[in-house]
């Protein structure tokens, strides 16, 4: 008998959708059923060993979830957009195969973890005869010379939004001018035919930090950018900072009073094993390529945002935002709000687009300089 544990959607016209996720346990494989009131257009996408997601692409504004937790589940979180809304199920053991059906009368997405690798039906194949192989080897020898065409994905992050406002100080809310910062550099890079470019929001909305990074993940970005402004509780502070990934924590008293104030979540590590020395040797590999070339792009930022501002310093810190394994990752605290002249400047188009031309001119010296 499948076990229901949870329930409901609302649409923005009212009108109650409602999902039902219901589970069993069974000899070989775990079930996971999400039973909706219609047919629906869905994807899967395996993201790591153990983590899986499943999106419907189906409008919603507000989930009520409860999350699964048992021997194989060991969390399930529910990111929703404009046009859909997404399941990332974490299993607490390696996902060793997987199949999805579905079903009519009602509309249900059923799919099962098995808990052994299925045995594959061996059929014949001219991809399995060792000449085919040579020559694939060949061809993919001969590829290795020639430069990539594919364009370079940036994924932008305006900070904070909706009920979370950042910084308020001398007529400025953080969140609108992050965004206007972030509008901007979006539609110079896209002026740019080598580069497709993403914000994590394009409105006024919430999103949390652990949703931001999946963004940057699913759309497999080349660097991440998260766009910022200072505070400073004495209003004695100024200039322009730019901050990278540092597990450890941040090294000045000044980074750390920043972390303290973005971090309002912690995002989870990539887990690829039950054994935590294991996932973290695996984390630390994983995310070496984040802190280790958001740490190069940073000079760049600094030879660039030096001629149009006070650059201050580049320093590291462990914000949950810049936790993207394998993305070079940068958080750019622009100006502050708190001080009077850092404001009047952000109130100026003029300084706005010199500020977004000078990150796309570093982006371009990241990716093409010589």
């Amino acid at each position: 008998m499948l076990k229901k544990i949870f329930v409901i959607f609302l649409l923005a016209i009212n009108v109650v959708f409602a999902i039902t996720i219901k589970h069993a346990d069974h000899k070989d494989f775990y079930r996971v059923v999400l039973q909706t009131e219609k047919p629906v257009k869905f994807s899967l996408e395996q993201f790591s060993k153990n983590i899986i997601s499943v999106k419907i692409k189906e409008k919603s504004n507000k989930v009520n979830k409860r999350i699964i937790k048992n021997r194989y589940i060991k969390s399930l979180d529910v990111l929703y957009s404009r046009n859909s809304t997404e399941f990332i199920f974490e299993t607490t053991r390696k996902i060793k195969d997987y199949k999805v059906h579905t079903l009519k009368n009602p509309y249900r997405i059923v799919i099962d973890f098995y808990k052994k690798t299925l045995k594959p039906v061996k059929t014949y194949s001219y991809k399995d005869d060792p000449i085919y192989q040579i020559i694939v080897q060949y061809e993919k020898k001969q590829k290795t010379y020639i430069p990539s065409s594919r364009k370079k994905i940036i994924v932008i992050d305006p900070g904070h939004g909706g009920r979370d406002p950042g910084a308020m100080a001398n007529g400025l809310i953080e969140k609108h001018v992050n965004l206007k910062i972030a509008k901007r550099l979006k539609k110079i890079l896209e002026q740019d035919p080598r580069f497709k470019v993403y914000l994590t929001r394009y409105t006024d909305r919430y999103v949390g930090l652990y949703e931001r990074t999946v963004i940057a993940v699913r759309k497999k970005a080349d660097l991440f950018i998260s766009i910022h402004c200072n505070s400073s509780p004495t209003h004695s502070e100024s200039g322009t900072y730019v901050y990278t990934l540092n597990l450890r924590g941040a090294k000045s008293k000044l980074a750390r009073l920043v972390e303290q104030r973005e971090n309002k979540a912690v995002i989870r590590y990539v887990k690829v094993s039950a054994n935590p020395l294991v996932n973290r040797i695996v984390a630390d590999l994983a995310i070496s390529t984040t802190m280790t070339e958001g740490r190069n792009f940073a000079y760049y930022l600094r030879k660039h945002l030096r001629k149009v501002t006070v650059f201050r310093d580049i320093d590291s810190a462990n914000f949950a935002v810049l936790k993207t394994p394998g993305i070079p990752s940068v958080l750019i605290e622009t100006l502050y709000l708190t001080d009077k002249h850092d404001a009047r400047l952000l109130k100026e188009e003029k300084f706005i687009d010199q500020f977004a031309h000078s990150v796309y001119n570093a982006i371009v010296d990241y990716f093409y300089r010589e």
